[in-house]
């Protein structure tokens, strides 16, 4: 092990990639053995000799994690003409660069606190969740690629965030990681912390087996929703000349089947930006749209598209009747920092001229809609879906479902559309809620509550599926008790770590 800290070129490399090869963890590769070179990299830093070198080793972990992880907001250069495309590698480097310090922090605290022990792998834990949660929530937010999204692919193991949540889940899946080289280490007392580790994490997966194996829901046959994925490139997407043959495109596939479907509660969904266009100056439009789409009263059409006020300008989503009247309208919250705003804008004028020139506006916080049949509702534009904490303070007692529009088209035929719905099932297994989702290029999906993918329209696809309303849980675990679960998941490891100081003293 010294031979290895004393390689310093050599051990940083080693650190950066086990943070890389951990990434194939993810959807959708999903290969969860893979997500060990976290833990072994963990490992290694333990035993790093000064405070400066465990944050840059923490540093290189986590710049592994992310420049691997998040290489496809490159694609975003490509597709579209938004930024301009000689700026996409600093973008790749520059946010997993940042990113990677809430890692080297976390090392740093977890080293500062046991500067005079040669174990500080419960601190290491602890103070990575702890920095998670934080950079899910400081400076709006960026809560993808959390080491917890691992257990999305599994439908057992996704039922854990229905008990503890996203925050607590990373600390179980942090424990794990590290669980085998404490195994084959020579650390005093190991059988005795390994006991101590794996007893909370077997039950909590025991109980996330029985729930799943146990699962119980209704599926309602005279509520429907239809997805509508018409698979639209994002060059194409605002090119006035072709919004007439991307509205026929929308119209032809919200139409097929129609008379399948007479006189029932029935939600067509459009994406986000669903085309050209913006209100209240597209009332006319939206009014002959609704009318060739719905001929059935008891129908609602939702669609993405842009709102205009005086000199603002808003991600807005509609709810039209088949008057063609707008019943409801959402501006998003949630703002993507330099996809829909930038921050810091005027600090940034040297390069002022290569950033989009006006800023997106957040929305006002509303009650939501109720429609007939399927009752209370939540609807989240894209990011909007990652913010647990956002969408809780939205849940009513008659909640029946998540409805979230997306354009993912930006992301490419890459990872980040399986890395958002897995992001998207994971809050359905939180909240107990059925999710709709509806993607312009794909991954649209319905999400039952314990994370179930009913049906999809895969990437890169154009298509139309409809499916019956399933009814909500009534409770779950994280919804009920929310973050204080993470609290007492840190007291826990606090708890463990005292217990094994304890133990090792008296050994020594």
């Amino acid at each position: 092990m010294n031979k290895i800290h004393n390689l310093t070129i050599f051990y940083y490399i080693i650190i950066y990639f086990s943070g890389a090869i951990a990434t194939f963890s993810l959807p959708p590769f999903s290969i969860l053995p893979l997500f060990l070179g976290i833990g072994f990299g963990i490992y290694l830093i333990n035993f790093s000799s000064s405070l400066l070198k465990t944050f840059i080793a923490g540093w290189f972990l986590g710049f592994g994690w992310f420049s691997f992880g998040l290489f496809w907001i490159g694609s975003a250069f490509i597709v579209a003409d938004t930024y301009h495309s000689y700026l996409m590698p600093i973008a790749i480097i520059l946010l997993p660069s940042l990113l990677a310090f809430f890692w080297g922090g976390a090392f740093f605290c977890a080293k500062l606190l046991s500067q005079k022990k040669k174990f500080s792998i419960i601190y290491i834990i602890i103070f990575l969740s702890l920095f998670e949660y934080l950079r899910a929530t400081i400076f709006t937010g960026f809560p993808w690629l959390m080491p917890s999204m691992i257990l999305s692919s599994n439908l057992y193991l996704i039922q854990i965030f229905s008990i503890i949540g996203s925050f607590s889940t990373n600390s179980v899946v942090l424990t794990i990681t590290i669980l085998p080289f404490i195994l084959f280490s020579s650390l005093k007392g190991k059988y005795f912390l390994l006991f101590i580790l794996t007893t909370p994490i077997i039950i909590i997966i025991s109980f996330s087996i029985f729930r799943f194996y146990d699962k119980v829901y209704l599926s309602i046959n005279n509520q429907l929703i239809t997805l509508i994925q018409p698979n639209i490139e994002q060059k194409n997407k605002w090119n006035i000349e072709k919004r007439n043959q991307n509205l026929n495109k929308l119209v032809k596939l919200s139409t097929q089947n129609r008379d399948d479907f007479p006189d029932i509660n029935r939600i067509i969904i459009w994406p986000e930006t669903s085309f050209e266009g913006s209100v209240p100056n597209e009332k006319k439009l939206l009014s002959n749209i609704s009318k060739k789409v719905l001929k059935n009263q008891k129908t609602t059409l939702i669609l993405g598209l842009l709102r205009t006020d005086v000199n603002k300008i808003f991600n807005s989503l509609v709810f039209l009747n088949s008057y063609g009247q707008i019943i409801y309208n959402y501006d998003k919250l949630k703002l993507v920092p330099f996809g829909e705003y930038i921050p810091f804008r005027g600090y940034l004028s040297l390069i002022s001229d290569f950033l989009p020139k006006k800023d997106f506006s957040s929305g006002k916080l509303k009650p939501n809609p109720s429609l007939e049949g399927f009752g209370n509702i939540i609807t989240l534009i894209c990011y909007e879906i990652l913010f647990t904490d956002e969408i809780v303070k939205r849940i009513s007692k008659n909640t029946n479902l998540l409805i979230n529009i997306t354009n993912d088209a930006w992301f490419g035929k890459t990872i980040g559309p399986y890395q958002h719905l897995a992001l998207a099932r994971i809050r359905a297994v939180e909240l107990g809620l059925p999710l709709a989702r509806v993607a312009n290029t794909g991954i649209s999906a319905y999400v039952s509550p314990y994370g179930e993918i009913i049906g999809t329209i895969p990437l890169d696809s154009e298509g139309v599926k409809t499916f019956n309303l399933i009814s909500p849980l009534k409770y779950t675990l994280y919804k009920t008790y929310g973050n204080y679960i993470f609290i007492v998941s840190i007291l826990i490891l606090l708890i463990i770590n005292t217990l094994y100081n304890f133990n090792y003293r008296k050994e020594k």
